[in-house]
């Protein structure tokens, strides 16, 4: 019987990663053992070539990559090949120098190397020179052998838009709605349209991994498909938020730096939240989902 390991948000965070999947049971060696990822692999942590090195270890048919913004974040980086203030604020940028090597480390590295060397000289280009190290760095982080690899592979057709396995529909933040096609949009009510399965538009797609999840979730976005018993289960969005807006009212009940649990709750059964903000908690929330239960589901809806 297949178990489905589910976890999403692990932004480079590899040893918290395997401590939270030890926990969980889950056995690398075990064909029936799935990962089911919900997008945002790398940005913050320090180890994403660990991340991805794991990932590609495993059996492509154990694993399965929903797509989120942290993975789009990451092509516009690379296809820009321009570092923005967002691409810093994210742990974008972070991730190709985890990647590569730091720009302004080798800068000063070589400044302290060749000081003497210039000062002997009586050169006083030691400064201006040293910039040519700053910019041969940096352009080669959007160009090696790791970060090439990973494109790659986020280009290919392993990552996908949403996965639905009996009532579980899982996605990075939410699904598509029509009206939310650009990032002034994200935060306003979208228009919940029947055939969003087979939406190919890829900027409504990209634009369904941001924003808060349960805000369309409240406002009716999935209403359609809770008549139907689907269940949303959905990372991007840390989980004490959840609690403290929808169980407890907007009072902070749980403080995001401290615990970050899954949310599933009686009161919103509609919808499974896993991000556990692992920069903050060190920890990587993992859903369990047993076969037998999808099984049950199936009978149940035949």
């Amino acid at each position: 019987m297949k178990k489905y390991f589910v976890c999403s948000d692990i932004h480079g965070f590899y040893d918290e990663w395997l401590i939270s999947l030890k926990k969980a049971g889950f056995d690398r060696e075990n064909p029936k053992h799935i990962l089911i990822i919900l997008g945002d692999l790398f940005d913050r942590g320090d180890k994403p070539w660990e991340v991805y090195q794991y990932i590609i270890s495993l059996p492509e048919d154990r694993v399965i990559l929903v797509k989120g913004n942290h993975e789009y974040l990451l092509l516009e980086l690379i296809r820009r090949k321009c570092a923005l203030s967002h691409d810093e604020h994210n742990g974008t940028y972070g991730t190709l120098v985890s990647l590569y090597k730091d720009p302004m480390e080798e800068q000063t590295k070589w400044i302290h190397i060749n000081q003497e060397k210039y000062r002997k000289e009586n050169n006083p280009n030691l400064y201006s020179d040293s910039n040519c190290i700053y910019d041969e760095v940096e352009k080669k982080l959007y160009d090696n052998d790791k970060i090439n690899q990973i494109v790659e592979w986020i280009k290919s057709p392993r990552w996908i838009n949403y996965y639905e396995l009996g009532k579980y529909i899982f996605v990075h933040s939410f699904i598509p709605l029509k009206g939310i096609d650009n990032i002034y949009k994200i935060e306003k009510a979208g228009i919940y349209y029947p055939n969003w399965r087979k939406e190919n538009n890829q900027i409504l797609w990209e634009m369904a991994t941001w924003g808060c999840p349960y805000r369309r979730y409240l406002d009716g976005s999935f209403d359609e498909e809770l008549k139907n018993g689907k269940v949303l289960v959905c990372g991007h969005w840390h989980t004490s938020d959840f609690y403290n807006v929808l169980e407890y009212g907007g009072r902070k009940k749980i403080d995001i730096r401290i615990e970050n649990p899954i949310y599933k709750s009686d009161k919103h059964p509609g919808i499974i939240a896993i991000d556990a903000c692992t920069a903050l908690t060190g920890k990587v929330n993992i859903l369990i989902i047993d076969e037998s239960e999808i099984n049950k589901q199936l009978i149940n809806a035949a």
